[in-house]
């Protein structure tokens, strides 16, 4: 480990670094693209599935007389649960990857999906109370609701690399204090990045093989569905990889812990 300065004040004049960590998760993104997409894609396949199956099909019913509205709404909660739960289960799994690649280590990947499994009960519950915490803040004000996303920001890393569980909340806000407006630049600079690549990526794609399918929930398991799977994988993966580097950025600078050690934890 290294020494950070003052042990009080360990964080004090020391930025996040949000241009080195936007660089190195575009270089870790695009050298490891093909093990991004690998790590990111079954969960990515089964929210679409999910999302098509329950919520799509459900929405041609509005207004008719087939229309259950108890199961149109039921569908719509277990479908936002199922996209959540991808989502944080592909963080945990690409985190732990994009502390390999950084190293240029081997990949894992049983190694990191066990992880994510072990720690899935936390993952999955305080997932949901900080979503949840972050769309009452836009509900009221805009600027909340972020605020509150960069607070616990790194949480899943928190479980899987620090092992803080269910105090993973406090744990995250603890380390994101003093960092939470450059955590929100970075993040936004990405979230801007991802949306760039997946309009382009889907246009070249639409224009290749034509549009239809697109809003199409009878192709849940057509072309569509696989490419939009792909994106997730992408999507959530990328911003991954920034969060991955984000906790340990803010790790290094108030704890004097570098990336080696945190590999070392979930060897």
């Amino acid at each position: 480990m290294t020494d950070t300065g003052n042990p009080e004040y360990p964080e004090a004049h020391m930025p996040l670094g949000v241009g080195a960590i936007v660089g190195e998760t575009f270089s870790i993104f695009f050298k490891k693209i093909h093990l991004v997409l690998l790590l990111g894609f079954i969960p990515a396949l089964i929210e679409v599935i999910v999302n098509n199956y329950t919520v799509a099909q459900s929405f041609d019913d509005i207004g008719t007389a087939s229309f259950d509205n108890t199961a149109f709404y039921s569908g719509v909660i277990v479908s936002a649960l199922i996209t959540l739960l991808a989502y944080a289960v592909t963080t945990a799994v690409i985190i732990q990857f994009a502390y390999d690649a950084k190293l240029g280590r081997a990949a894992r990947i049983g190694s990191y999906f066990s992880a994510a499994v072990v720690n899935l009960p936390a993952i999955a519950v305080l997932s949901v109370a900080t979503t949840i915490l972050y769309f009452i803040g836009l509900v009221f004000l805009i600027v909340p609701g972020i605020w509150i996303y960069a607070v616990f920001s790194v949480i899943v890393p928190a479980i899987v690399i620090d092992r803080a569980g269910f105090g993973a909340m406090g744990r995250s806000a603890t380390l994101t204090k003093n960092y939470r407006w450059p955590i929100i630049g970075a993040l936004i600079l990405m979230g801007l990045c991802i949306v760039l690549v997946v309009m382009v990526v889907t246009f070249a794609f639409a224009a290749a093989f034509g549009f239809s399918g697109i809003a199409d929930p009878t192709a849940s398991l057509g072309p569509w569905a696989f490419f939009e799977a792909a994106l997730n994988a992408i999507a959530y993966g990328w911003l991954s990889i920034t969060i991955a580097l984000i906790f340990a950025r803010l790790k290094e600078i108030k704890e004097g812990v570098s990336v080696s050690d945190l590999v070392d934890v979930f060897k």
